[in-house]
């Protein structure tokens, strides 16, 4: 038996090995076909002491059968397979890989090297099948004349970074899946070029830039690379800050070659190691072309709606039926004369309405609410706290939530003060029209019917009404031109005598202080005068050149108006046998209309009329009511 002494040195190649080493010095070599271990070669026992030393997972097989020698790593690699394996042979350890084993132990005879990357098998080191991974490196161990002794093998299991991979690979494919039928483009570049690895359907359609995958980004896109956006590629890339841009303005070539214009929304964010260091750029973003352009259109047809409002001195206002809060731009609040202030509520508004005015407004809300009407047109009064009254003309629109209740009320106040009281004035306007007009035609009537009755002929009453209408249009301008309000009695009798005064008639003389002659007066006076001008022209001192007439009137103190005709130089005058239609008019209706006197005197030297009447007494009535029989 050899001494301990003995063994000790034949296993002093292992010291040093750790576990392995004294396994192995313990085994029994000897029913192996290495043999003891103090008649292994020198090459097998350094190998041995080499595998023993390494960190890596390693196992030699030995002869031709392969019996297996390996280390702590390897050991714990091939888990409840150890130690059963130290010393058995290939075909024992691994029965299920014993080609494998077999590819190894010829490489090995045959001084060549054999590896194996990321090779898949199924082995059962907890005692039930297990998939894993090895990369594994065959080289020979040769004795010292350089003939193979068996096979060394380097394992390194692969299992966690190849599903790693496979899980990485099945996101990705699971992204590009994503991205393809992504709404939005995309873009993702790597390496400081920024090569470009994957872009989808929806970057091809939009950039219409084929074949750029495979190409730095400035080589694949051209001119759109080109500048400010270039420079902001690379200061992500440089910095590691996301860039985000809205609604940016881009050229993009259109499926016919066009260049169309573009507004788009995107980010840049840069894609980062396990280190933190950027090593690519992810670029996504949407074609927001249609809404810029809404937008656009959309602003400008708020910009033309302020314009209109704005001329049209419309005030706009928003109430919010959930909160109570009014808001009104700077007309509204004028038109409402309140103060502008961010807690102003539709009850600071509705204050201003006349009470009888909101209690049929909100009976006709009500009526509008129950009808499903979302467009309100109301008008009502309202009192500002000055006093004054302002006519309001609204018109809105209910907008409806999802169920169906109005949440906001949108729409616009138009003050029609101005209007309806123009509106009034014009309806008084065309009433006054329609009296006159009426007591126009009456006297017209009344000249007519009366011209005829008195003419001794159908010429002479033919001429008679003609200088009859004449003297009332010649009223009327007069009239007319100070709005009806009335007359001085200047222009009166300036323009009842302007049709008798020629250059071959005396001048007819007038004097009196000024005098206002209401409408009704003013009327009734000059047909008066026209009457005596005109039995003057036929009869008295007007139908010869030496005639003469004077008018002259006075006001006293208690505005008694008194107005005299006089006139001489005439024919002797004699009373008339018959009063005709002048007569009628100067002495029955003119008095009546004057609510004065009117006195004629007959002397041989010429005609003489007084008329007198209080102003303030001075009732309007009816025009024709003068000139009845």
């Amino acid at each position: 038996m050899p001494h301990q002494d003995d063994h000790v040195a034949e296993a002093a190649f292992l010291r040093g090995g750790g576990a392995m080493a004294a396994l192995i010095a313990q085994h029994d070599w000897a029913s192996t076909s290495l043999g003891p271990l103090r008649d292994w070669p020198v090459a097998l026992k350094t190998a041995t002491a080499m595998l023993l030393h390494s960190p890596l997972a390693m196992v030699m097989l030995v002869g031709e059968d392969g019996v297996s020698i390996y280390n702590d790593a390897y050991a714990a690699l091939i888990g409840n397979k150890h130690p059963a394996v130290l010393g058995a042979t290939a075909r024992d350890s691994w029965p299920r890989m014993t080609e494998l084993c077999q590819q190894a132990i010829q490489a090995g005879k045959a001084c060549g090297v054999l590896a194996y990357r990321d090779l898949e098998l199924t082995i059962f080191r907890t005692g039930v099948p297990e998939q894993v991974w090895m990369n594994i490196d065959c080289s020979p161990v040769l004795d010292e004349n350089g003939e193979p002794v068996g096979v060394l093998g380097v394992v390194i299991e692969t299992t966690e970074r190849v599903l790693a991979e496979r899980r990485a690979a099945m996101e990705f494919a699971r992204l590009r899946g994503i991205f393809a039928q992504a709404p939005g483009f995309i873009c993702l570049m790597s390496g400081p070029n920024l090569v470009v690895e994957y872009v989808n359907k929806a970057h091809e359609r939009l950039f219409n830039i084929p074949g750029a995958v495979g190409r730095p980004y400035r080589e694949a896109f051209g001119d759109y690379a080109a500048g400010e956006r270039w420079k902001i590629l690379k200061q992500v890339y440089a910095t590691g800050e996301r860039y985000v841009a809205r609604g940016e303005r881009v050229q993009a070539a259109g499926p016919d070659g066009t260049v169309e214009e573009l507004f788009l929304d995107l980010v840049v964010e840069p894609v980062k190691d396990d280190a933190g260091k950027v090593i690519g750029l992810f670029v996504e973003g949407f074609d927001v072309t249609p809404q810029v352009r809404a937008q656009a259109a959309a602003d400008e047809n708020k910009r033309k709606l302020t314009a209109a409002i704005e001329v049209a001195r419309l005030g706009a206002f928003e109430w919010d039926m959930e909160t109570g809060k009014a808001t009104l731009d700077e007309r509204a609040l004028e038109i409402f004369n309140l103060e502008p202030r961010p807690d102003l509520t539709v009850a600071d508004v509705v204050a201003r309405i006349d009470p009888e005015d909101m209690a049929r407004l909100q009976v006709e809300t009500r009526a509008a609410e129950a009808a499903g009407r979302a467009r309100r047109e109301f008008e009502y009064r309202i009192h500002l706290p000055d006093g004054a009254t302002r006519d309001i003309a609204t018109v809105s629109d209910a907008v409806r939530g999802p169920d169906g209740r109005t949440e906001r009320i949108i729409g616009v106040f138009d003050d029609v003060t101005e209007r309806r009281r123009a509106e009034k004035r014009q309806r008084l306007l065309i009433n006054e029209l329609n009296h006159r007009v009426k007591n126009t035609l009456a006297t017209v009537q009344s000249i007519a019917a009366q011209t005829l009755r008195s003419a001794p002929s159908l010429e002479q009453a033919r001429e008679a009404f003609e200088a009859r209408l004449v003297a009332l249009a010649a009223a009327h301008d007069l009239l007319t031109a100070e709005s009806w309000h009335g007359a001085r009695l200047t222009d009166v009798v300036a323009s009842a005598m302007s049709p008798f005064e020629t250059a071959r008639r005396p001048q007819v003389s007038r004097s009196g202080p000024p005098v206002w002659l209401t409408a009704q007066r003013a009327l009734a006076l000059s047909m008066a005068l026209h009457e005596l001008a005109t039995n003057a022209v036929k009869y008295g001192a007007l139908s010869v050149p030496e005639g003469r007439v004077t008018i002259r009137w006075s006001l006293s103190a208690d505005n008694l108006l008194s107005l005299s005709w006089i006139e001489h130089g005439g024919p002797p005058v004699a009373p008339p046998e018959r009063a005709g239609f002048g007569s009628r008019l100067l002495q029955r209706s003119l008095a009546r209309e004057l609510s004065g006197e009117v006195a004629f005197t007959f002397a041989p030297e010429g005609v003489r009329c007084e008329i007198r009447c209080r102003l303030e007494n001075g009732r309007s009535s009816a025009a024709p009511a003068m000139l009845e029989a």
